[in-house]
């Protein structure tokens, strides 16, 4: 899905007022999301567009006239780049069940639930048979892709940085665990330029070599699997029941039903069988790699 993209880096300033009710929070809150927008040198508007929301929404935040669900607050987070304590403190404030007074719908509500998903998961597993995952995509891969699928290079570029700050989840100081089955023609059938996908190949090897990371291929010669009727993703949490998210070209949807769910954990095992061993979709990616570096 093109929206579950987005994220970046940056730093922001904390404030050091102690909030003491909820309206004192809703201003602290706005303060902080304005200073940390205005650090990442974003405006309201891209902001705005970026979450899917009427810019009204972004400036009323920002004012305390009405406060994000903490949801939508770990998204505005994650587009502007704010991880570690910083992110901690700032979703504290919205954690607060006193000061919610308004939640607005839309597509950052997909986006925001997927960042909060991974930010908290155990172990995520997608099965991508078309595409490289976005928790493993290049910036020049996810924005030929979102080009590719109509966005303008200033709404791609933007979407780029933000998957691109999803990835943090994957070299944190306690990671999540990573497996991506990834369809053979994902990797033999560029989605980029000749000169982007080597670059993507290289860095899925990269990847391949941290120890939370499984990234095994899905060879032509597998035949049927469930792969063949769409990506999906699978989250595993410590205390809360898996769920997953299915992924297509303009939207995503959750599934928490846990019958539905466990048909695809099982569907997970069936892919997995068929799927080559991590050392064996080592060797294909490079054997794929000279083939595209002899062609460059």
């Amino acid at each position: 899905m093109i929206y579950s993209s987005l994220i970046s880096r940056s730093t922001l300033g904390g404030m050091a007022v102690t909030p003491t009710s909820g309206r004192s929070r809703a201003l602290q809150l706005g303060a902080e999301l304005r200073e940390a927008r205005k650090r990442a040198g974003m405006t309201v508007a891209r902001l705005a567009d970026a979450l899917g929301y009427h810019h009204s929404t972004i400036s009323r935040w920002e004012r305390g006239e009405s406060t994000p669900s903490e949801a939508d607050t770990a998204a505005v987070l994650a587009i502007l780049g704010i991880t570690g304590e910083e992110r901690d403190h700032v979703v504290d404030l919205a954690r607060h069940d006193d000061i919610h007074d308004w939640v607005a719908p839309g597509i950052g509500r997909q986006l925001a639930a997927l960042i909060e998903y991974e930010r908290i998961a155990h172990t995520i597993t997608e099965v991508a048979p078309l595409l490289i995952p976005g928790l493993l995509q290049t910036r020049e891969y996810a924005s030929s892709i979102m080009l590719g699928a109509g966005m303008s290079r200033g709404q791609a570029e933007q979407g780029a940085v933000v998957r691109l700050g999803r990835q943090h989840v994957l070299t944190r100081r306690t990671p999540v665990n990573f497996v991506a089955i990834i369809g053979e023609l994902a990797v033999r059938h560029p989605a980029c330029d000749n000169d982007a996908m080597v670059e993507q190949l290289h860095h899925l090897l990269t990847m391949a070599k941290r120890p939370n990371i499984d990234i095994r291929i899905l060879p032509f010669d597998a035949h049927y699997t469930p792969a063949l009727e769409g990506q999906f993703v699978l989250l595993q949490f410590h205390r809360d029941k898996p769920v997953v998210q299915l992924q297509s070209y303009w939207s995503a949807s959750m599934i928490t039903n846990v019958r539905a769910v466990q048909s695809y954990q099982n569907a997970v095992d069936s892919i997995r069988r068929k799927a080559l061993s991590p050392e064996e979709s080592a060797t294909l990616i490079e054997e794929i790699l000279k083939d595209m570096e002899k062609a460059a």
